[in-house]
């Protein structure tokens, strides 16, 4: 499946130091705690079976009428890392049992709460299906970038449009029209917006903040909605060679297929009708169109088909600083408290792997003559001329000569030192000179050049 093997791009005998000077360390507990909220575990994954059986046939009965749910895992996913767990066995520093442990229990839990996921999509059709089946998505703007390329950024500017409708961070995590228009009469009307992105905020790693500037009321990469709602969140915990399949943005996999181009589908179009339902007419009355910006490469074909009068936008960067930003990011990211952060040479590993095949895709596709429109903006020129940039996303992908007042001719002043995490490709195992020798035709084609002979 990958065009790179990971010893293609790894520095031979590179030792990769678990913690350098500086970096916060936030191991998993240790065993005493860590048995004790595993017995905890055991107790509260039996009480949710006992709670959820009996929603069961419910559920059942709305997968009779209308469909199999996307938001909730396959079976098959669920046999393939209950396989995975017994028999994985990755590399140093390894996965202990109290680990597997824990996991299997997580996988227990998605079990029991399969029916509750389920009837709460189902809801939806049961409330607003003549509605949304008026509503369809129509001529989409899908960003497909990937990952730290700069792409949140551009989404933020673009989503700020009045004529667009984008889904924000918590609609993907939980995409159910009834909660949107429940919380907002209810809830709503009594805590702000910014009280609970505050409490919400201070949960999270200030290293985190540092690589992200995430807004749950904003739109961002909805690739989220399948690493949330699906297995996938787990793939990082199992081992490098599963990260770079399951946690892959553009190769698919054999086990991922129905995944990406089917469940991803569904949910894309489900959660798009719901925004655009959810959001109403934009100015003068008009239908709004849909926008959704993520890495989603591996969907891309099957999002062409399925919406074939979409545009196409991907902003493209030279692959070692985004590799170099993306394994800190990942290492940042909360995760999983009980189970600590990914190892270092994990993420190396994986991520050097998959994110070289990612970009020979991306080339491919973006490149391609024929079919949906594709735009593509290098982050270099985005970065060096803002104006240019958006004049350019408007003409290709709005079809409009003129930038509105509410767009950015400027970006705004961004810290981008002192982070807490900061590693170079060489402290996590990645040869960066073997990363730049395989990927020399798509860092020309970052820079806007001829690739090179030979």
């Amino acid at each position: 499946m990958f065009s790179s093997r990971p010893e293609d791009l790894l520095l031979a005998d590179a030792v990769v130091p678990a913690h350098l000077p500086g970096e916060p360390v936030r191991p998993p507990p240790s065993a005493p705690v860590f048995a004790f909220k595993l017995a905890l575990r055991v107790l509260t994954t039996l009480l949710m079976f006992l709670f959820t059986a009996g929603l069961w046939p419910l559920y059942l009965l709305g997968v009779l009428i209308w469909g199999w749910t996307p938001n909730v895992p396959r079976m098959s996913q669920f046999v393939r890392y209950l396989r995975l767990l017994f028999t994985v066995s990755p590399p140093a520093p390894g996965l202990s049992g109290l680990a597997r442990a824990w996991i299997l229990l997580s996988l227990a839990q998605r079990i029991a709460m399969r029916p509750v996921f389920g009837l709460a999509w189902h809801l939806d059709e049961l409330l607003y299906g003549a509605e949304l089946r008026k509503n369809p998505v129509v001529a989409p703007l899908i960003e497909i970038s990937a990952a730290r390329s700069g792409s949140t950024q551009l989404a933020r500017y673009i989503e700020d449009d009045p004529h667009l409708a984008a889904p924000a961070t918590l609609q993907f995590f939980f995409p159910y029209l009834w909660l949107w228009r429940l919380v907002a009469a209810t809830l709503g009307r009594f805590i702000t917006k910014e009280q609970v992105s505050q409490k919400i905020e201070a949960m999270i790693p200030p290293e985190f903040h540092q690589r992200h500037e995430g807004d749950l009321f904003r739109t961002d990469t909805f690739d989220a909605v399948i690493f949330v709602l699906h297995l996938n969140a787990f793939a990082p915990f199992l081992g490098p060679d599963v990260m770079a399949e399951d946690f892959s943005f553009g190769a698919l996999a054999p086990q991922n297929r129905a995944l990406w181009e089917e469940d991803f589908i569904q949910i894309f179009d489900g959660i798009g009708r719901k925004t655009l339902l959810y959001a109403g007419p934009g100015p003068e009355g008009k239908a709004r169109r849909l926008f959704i910006k993520g890495h989603f490469l591996c969907a891309a074909d099957a999002l062409e088909r399925r919406y074939p009068d979409a545009r196409f936008l991907t902003m493209i960067r030279e692959p070692a600083p985004r590799l170099q930003s993306g394994v800190n990011f990942l290492r940042a990211n909360p995760g999983e408290p009980m189970l600590g952060q990914v190892p270092w040479p994990w993420l190396g590993e994986a991520l050097a792997v998959s994110e070289a095949e990612y970009c020979h895709i991306e080339q491919a596709w973006f490149t391609r003559t024929g079919g949906a429109r594709r735009t593509v903006l290098r982050f270099s020129e985005y970065v060096r001329d803002l104006d240019a940039a958006m004049r350019k996303v408007y003409r290709e992908c709005l079809d409009q000569d003129e930038l509105p007042p509410h767009v950015p001719r400027a970006h705004p002043p961004r810290e981008r030192t002192n982070y807490l995490l900061n590693r170079s490709l060489a402290q996590v195992g990645v040869d960066e000179a073997k990363l730049n020798a395989r990927l020399a035709d798509y860092i020309a084609w970052c820079r806007g050049e001829a690739p090179p002979k030979g």
